[in-house]
């Protein structure tokens, strides 16, 4: 019999085994450990169905966005949840892999379309065999948070790559506690004056031997010199050092915001599937 809960403290770990026991046949990578930061708001709810003792799904609604969003991730044969969370959510917009065509026709079972205007997803990854060594200018450089204690100049980076950002210093030390964090894979650029100039947050998978790089960030005032190149293969020799062989990371796909894709493919990113908008 399945049965279904809420989200209790410490699913997000459990959450993400289900998606590392799919990869790479599910719809997220293990960079979804970041929706951890949503952890101290109200403004999300999650659950997780289960077969037994077995977990075959779990939901997550979020809705600060402009419209209330619906992410999710199911076993093969346990499709028909998703009517159910749809039903429970609410949700006004889906991001659906473009090849998944049982997700698809449920959500236009339950009105939602396809709609070409909206920004989607495209999703990118590479092989690490070779990886070209990073380089910062001046007295910049390259270190992680293993070498670098520095955490609320970490989380005002964030703050200022993001603007306008909820991702304070509470919310950043929940990322590191509740999710898979690790501070060899935390990634950063610090400036001359000992501050985070720009920052890349990897994920490792490892039983599936693939890295995620999510978020990447540049501090505002520091953009266009070249350190969101240098902290992410500055990451990606991180992720190899750890037993990654491939990478993955997501950026907008439609010409509205070319810039992170632009940087991506010039250190050798590739797409790997898009995610497309489904609005009701």
């Amino acid at each position: 019999m399945i049965r279904s809960r809420s989200y209790e403290p410490g699913d997000l770990r459990l959450m993400l085994e289900l998606l590392s026991e799919l990869w790479p046949n599910g719809r997220h990578g293990i960079g979804y450990a970041f929706m951890a930061q949503r952890l101290p708001h109200d403004d999300w709810e999650a659950r997780l169905c289960f077969d037994g003792d077995l977990l075959v799904g779990w939901g997550w609604s979020s809705g600060r966005r402009p419209v209330r969003g619906l992410s999710f991730e199911l076993r093969p044969g346990y499709e028909a949840l998703l009517d159910e969370w749809i039903e429970w959510s609410e949700p006004e917009l889906v991001a659906v892999k473009s090849t998944d065509a049982s997700t698809i026709a449920t959500l236009e079972r339950h009105g939602f379309a396809h709609d070409p205007e909206a920004p989607w997803i495209r999703w990118n990854s590479r092989a690490l065999d070779t990886i070209d060594d990073p380089s910062v200018p001046g007295r910049f450089r390259l270190a992680t948070m293993a070498d670098y204690d520095g955490f609320a100049s970490r989380s005002a980076a964030h703050r200022s790559a993001f603007a306008p950002s909820r991702f304070t210093d509470v919310v950043y030390e929940t990322v590191r506690r509740e999710a898979p964090w690790r501070a060899e894979l935390d990634c950063v650029v610090v400036d001359p004056d000992g501050a985070v100039a720009a920052y890349a947050l990897a994920w490792l998978d490892e039983r599936n031997r693939v890295g995620e790089l999510e978020p990447v960030g540049v501090r505002d005032d520091l953009q266009r010199r070249g350190l969101g190149r240098a902290v992410c293969l500055h990451a990606l020799h991180q992720l190899r050092a750890h037993g990654a062989e491939t990478a993955l990371v997501g950026s907008r796909g439609d010409d509205a915001y070319p810039g992170p894709r632009a940087l991506y493919e010039s250190i050798g990113f590739r797409e790997l599937w898009r995610d497309l908008a489904y609005s009701r």
